[in-house]
């Protein structure tokens, strides 16, 4: 896609114009400029769904900065504010880190109050990690700000229009789930034909 499609798609940021209460490129339009191919649409939105993730991460990056932790300590959290609990080796599995790094992770979570290990009642071998609430929130009151703007763009949207949008963010999030656990836990037997 070219920067000048992507311009005409209000997709672009701008430094200059961003957040001084001009029109700024970022504005999305309620609909495609006539003229765009789905070819052309279909590219906006892969380059826009890769800028989302690239976002995320230095916006991790910053909030672990402000609340004085480590990023992997964000991202951590992040999966576990995900998944809800987790076993120590999934998190591990997860997150690319052999288990040792991780329980360097958790250790930390744990002296900062962020996370508790919960041992199985019946099987004490077993252990989950899960989020302690009151610390989850300080760390979520970084994301404030951005939970009040998305308030604002979904505003922009119709209910047939939301409806549309999470169809696809759901179906995108279940196919990097499936990738994801492909690439953290191997092919399954179905997958290789055993």
């Amino acid at each position: 896609m070219t920067p000048l499609l992507r311009t005409r798609l209000g997709r672009m940021t701008s430094a200059k114009t961003r957040g001084k209460g001009t029109d700024s490129p970022t504005t999305i339009p309620s609909s495609a400029p006539s003229g765009t191919t789905r070819h052309e649409l279909v590219d906006a939105l892969s380059w826009e769904s890769r800028r989302a993730a690239a976002l995320l991460g230095m916006l991790n990056r910053a909030v672990a900065s402000k609340a004085k932790l480590n990023a992997t300590d964000v991202e951590t959290l992040g999966v576990l504010a995900v998944l809800g609990v987790a076993t120590p080796t999934r998190l591990a599995s997860l997150l690319a880190m052999g288990t040792g790094s991780m329980t360097l992770v958790l250790d930390r979570l744990e002296r900062g109050g962020f996370v508790r290990r919960v041992r199985d009642a019946k099987d004490r071998r077993s252990v989950t990690i899960e989020v302690i609430e009151q610390r989850r929130a300080e760390v979520g009151a970084f994301f404030a700000p951005l939970e009040g703007q998305a308030s604002e763009t979904t505003e922009r949207y119709s209910e047939k229009e939301l409806a549309v949008i999470v169809d696809y963010l759901t179906r995108s999030n279940d196919m990097l789930n499936e990738l994801t656990t492909t690439l953290t836990q191997g092919p399954t037997t179905a997958d290789t034909g055993r």
